[in-house]
C-alpha cells in the first residue's frame, strides 16, 4: 500500500448500509452477492463488516465467534474444490473433536442433541490423517455451527467456485451453500468479481432468497463521480510525493480514462510507477514514470471489456452463455481403435 490510511471510495457508505439492512432485515438462508471490479472494494467491505457487524466480544472463545471467513480457492490442480472449502471452514470454528479426539466434558458437547454427539463421537474421527469425505466433513461442520451459534459465512473470491470440473456444474457449489443456508439459518456473503455472475440468476429459486450488491466503479460520465475520484487523487498526490507536485492534477483526467474509475486499479499502477522510480535511484514520482507503468493496449481492451461486461450483466441487457461441457479425447484402452464408422458407399 502506497498509502497508510485507507481510501473510502465515495459509495461506501450506500454499499454499507446496503450490506447492514441484508444483515438486519434479511431472511434467514439468504444468498447476498457482492460483485464489482477487481480493486473496487469487495475486501474493503468485508473487512469492514466482520469487524463491526459479527465479531464477539474479546472474552469469548476461539469457537463462539458467530461469522466463519474464508476464502474460495481453487485447490484441486486448478478447480475448486468443496471438500477443501468446508475443510477450511470447519477450521475455523475450532474442529475440538479432532484435536482433542473425544467431545467429552467440551464446550461444544454441552451445546448438542445426543444425535450430534454420535455422529461427532464416531471413532472415525479420532485421527487427522483419516481420509474423510466430504459428506462427512459438511455434517460435521453443521453440527459444530449449530453449536456455536453461527450467524453468517463470509465467501472471498467466489468466482472461484465457477472453475470446477467438466462433469460438474458451477451452481451445483451455489445450491450447496442455499441448502447450507437454509438448514442452519444463517446468511452467507458471496464476495467475487463479475465472473460471480456465472453462477448468478440460475434459477428462479435462487432468485427468491438473494441480493445483489454492485460495487460500481466511479462512473466517468457523471459529474460528481469525476469530482469524488479527483478529490481521491489529490490525497494521493499529497501521500506519495512527486517531484512535481502539481502532476496528478495535470493528468487527472488521463489517470481516469487509464484506470477507468477503479482505485483498485490506480493504486497498483502507483506502485508500479514507484518500482520504476526506485530502480532509478529516485525517491519522488515522475510522470514519465506513470506513463511507463500504465496497462498495454490489450491489458486496458481486456479490463475495459471485462468491466463493461459485468455492469451489463448486472443491469440484465445481456444474457448468460451458457458453456459447452467438452469432451475428453484421446484413447481409453491404449493400443485398441476408437470406435468410430467405417465410410461406406460408392465413395468409400
Amino acid at each position: 500500500m502506497l498509502l497508510t490510511g485507507t481510501l473510502e471510495h465515495a459509495h461506501f457508505k450506500a454499499w454499507e448500509r446496503e450490506a447492514r439492512v441484508c444483515i438486519t432485515h434479511a431472511s434467514k438462508g439468504t444468498l447476498v452477492f457482492v460483485v464489482g471490479p477487481s480493486g473496487a472494494g469487495k475486501s474493503t467491505l468485508r473487512s469492514h463488516l466482520e469487524g463491526t457487524s459479527y465479531r464477539s466480544d474479546a472474552d469469548s472463545s476461539k469457537n463462539q465467534i458467530p461469522l466463519v471467513s474464508v476464502l474460495a480457492t481453487n485447490s484441486e490442480s486448478g478447480y475448486f474444490s468443496s471438500k477443501d472449502f468446508y475443510s477450511r471452514m470447519l477450521g475455523q470454528l475450532g474442529d475440538p473433536f479432532r484435536r482433542e479426539g473425544t467431545l467429552t466434558g467440551s464446550p461444544q458437547a454441552k451445546q448438542m442433541t445426543p444425535e450430534q454427539l454420535d455422529f461427532l463421537g464416531e471413532p472415525f474421527w479420532d485421527s487427522i490423517r483419516v481420509s474423510m469425505t466430504e459428506t462427512k466433513i459438511r455434517r460435521a461442520f453443521e453440527c459444530l455451527a449449530q453449536a456455536v451459534h453461527l450467524q453468517a459465512i463470509f465467501v472471498d473470491e467466489a468466482q472461484s467456485m465457477c472453475l470446477t470440473h467438466v462433469n460438474r456444474s458451477p451452481s451445483d457449489h451455489l445450491e450447496s451453500l442455499k441448502i447450507l443456508a437454509e438448514r442452519l439459518g444463517i446468511i452467507i456473503f458471496l464476495f467475487g468479481t463479475y465472473d460471480l455472475l456465472d453462477i448468478w440468476n440460475h434459477s428462479a429459486q435462487l432468485n427468491r432468497r438473494s441480493h445483489l450488491i454492485h460495487l460500481q466503479r466511479y462512473d466517468t460520465d457523471l459529474d460528481a463521480d469525476r469530482a469524488a475520484f479527483y478529490s481521491v487523487l489529490r490525497m494521493y498526490s499529497k501521500a506519495i510525493g512527486f517531484e512535481e507536485p502539481a502532476t496528478l492534477s495535470k493528468h487527472a483526467e488521463t489517470v481516469l480514462a487509464w484506470t477507468f474509475g477503479v482505485f483498485g486499479e490506480v493504486e497498483k499502477l502507483f506502485e508500479r510507477a514507484r518500482f520504476t522510480a526506485l530502480a532509478q535511484g529516485r525517491d519522488g514520482l515522475r510522470w514519465q514514470d506513470i506513463e511507463e507503468a500504465k496497462y498495454t493496449p490489450i491489458q486496458t481492451e481486456r479490463l475495459k471489456h471485462e468491466i463493461e461486461t459485468g455492469e451489463a450483466r448486472v443491469k440484465g441487457e445481456l444474457p448468460k452463455v451458457p458453456k459447452t461441457a467438452t469432451t475428453k479425447r484421446g484413447n481409453r484402452y491404449p493400443g485398441r481403435r476408437n470406435p468410430v464408422r467405417d465410410p461406406c458407399g460408392p465413395q468409400s
